[in-house]
């Protein structure tokens, strides 16, 4: 009897040992995982932040010295200065009508025929718009995020036929949406909600993931593809989007007017953005919270003057930066489609970008040979300015 107590008590004390320890085990598991896990991923976030964020400011910096140094010589310097001649002034007279405040840059056969700029980048202090002047491109900058794809393309790195699953995981539909459908934005994606807190890229991109809403698939402008397609390209790449963009466009054209965001406010030629009412725009100055750029990762946080943007545009264009079959293949539908960051027309192609108050726009010949690039500060949209402006400047063009 003794004997079998003593075994009873014995087997109860194991029990409870083996109880404890899977109790300890599961509250450390517990106290790991909801607590110091979560702890360490937010002080890597942080680190990981705060790394590119001071290397964007040195990459602005460099630009800076770059701008100090131009040669005068340069194409980006000659488009810096100021064209009116006497044949552009129906051109003025309609900007002026539609009320215009920005920058204009008007390139028919390859000659520039207008490049001024149009009231105030500062009202306060009283400094004018002008071809120097910088501005927010916006959207645009989703054209130059599919460039830096279909580049990997040419490298045999991915393929546009690809289902993004292949290069992101936790996207439920994954194995069924390619790069393509996205870059034409047929992916039925879309953000439940606006990310609240700044984050580094790979955050934004793991946010976006989390925060997916899943819908047709079929034509839903929904910026959040291009986040996923820079997630795409930093992951095959192992380089920051930024840093891509600055040696693939930037550098490689021998640009000195362009940046990222918020390096436009150290730069003297920002021209503010407004948003007072039309008839008196300048009463109101618009303020960015710097979430706003934050999460524009490779769809709107780009900064460039008119000339910069359009040597990009004809560079893309070109064969430049891709060869033009990509061009092609990239852009593959037309009749005024979205596809690849541009609205397709088969013999030009615009683009369109609103941000802080400020409205981009560019239409081009496939040659680039003839271009109209409207940056504008005044919370105003120029899309069909642009194309207006281009179909009256091209007739008669052979």
């Amino acid at each position: 009897m003794k004997h079998a107590k003593k075994w009873g008590w014995i087997r109860w004390l194991i029990f409870g040992l083996f109880a404890g320890l899977v109790i300890g085990i599961a509250v450390y598991g517990s106290y790991d995982y909801f607590y110091l896990r979560p702890q360490t991923e937010v002080k890597e976030e942080r680190a990981r932040r705060k790394y590119e964020t001071e290397l964007n400011r040195h990459r602005a910096i460099e630009q800076r010295l770059q701008n100090a140094t131009r040669q005068a010589t340069s194409t980006t310097d000659r488009l810096m200065q100021q064209v009116i001649p006497s044949e552009a002034q129906p051109f003025l007279k309609k900007l002026e009508a539609d009320h215009f405040s920005g920058t204009v840059l008007m390139v028919r056969k390859g000659k520039v025929i207008l490049n001024t700029g149009l009231g105030y980048a500062d009202a306060e202090s009283g400094r004018l718009n002008g071809p120097e002047s910088l501005y927010q491109i916006g959207s645009i900058q989703k054209g130059f995020t599919a460039v830096l794809l279909m580049k990997l393309v040419e490298q045999g790195k991915v393929h546009l036929t690809d289902p993004i699953g292949r290069y992101l995981p936790g996207i439920r539909t994954g194995k069924q949406v390619t790069l393509r459908m996205m870059l034409d934005m047929r992916s039925g994606f879309s953000l439940k909600r606006n990310q609240p807190t700044q984050l580094s890229d790979a955050g934004i991109v793991r946010w976006s993931i989390a925060n997916l809403n899943y819908g047709a698939k079929q034509y839903a402008y929904e910026p959040v593809n291009f986040v996923l397609l820079a997630g795409v390209i930093e992951k095959v790449t192992g380089h920051l989007y930024a840093d891509l963009i600055q040696q693939e466009i930037f550098k490689k054209l021998k640009l000195t007017h362009s940046g990222f965001m918020p390096e436009l406010y150290r730069e003297p030629n920002q021209s503010f953005g407004y948003n007072g009412p039309k008839a008196n725009p300048y009463s109101r100055r618009y303020v960015e919270p710097s979430l706003n750029y934050n999460r524009e990762l490779g769809t709107g946080n780009i900064y460039t003057s008119a000339g910069d943007l359009y040597q990009i545009m004809a560079a893309i264009n070109q064969g430049k930066i891709i060869r033009r079959s990509s061009v092609a293949t990239l852009r593959d539908l037309n009749q005024g489609q979205y596809t690849a960051g541009v609205y397709n027309f088969g013999d030009y192609t615009l683009t369109h970008g609103v941000v802080a108050a400020q409205s981009a726009a560019t239409v081009m010949d496939n040659s680039g040979q003839n271009a109209v690039v409207l940056l504008a500060n005044t919370d105003q949209v120029t899309r069909d300015l642009a194309q207006a402006l281009y179909h009256d400047m091209i007739k008669g063009v052979k």
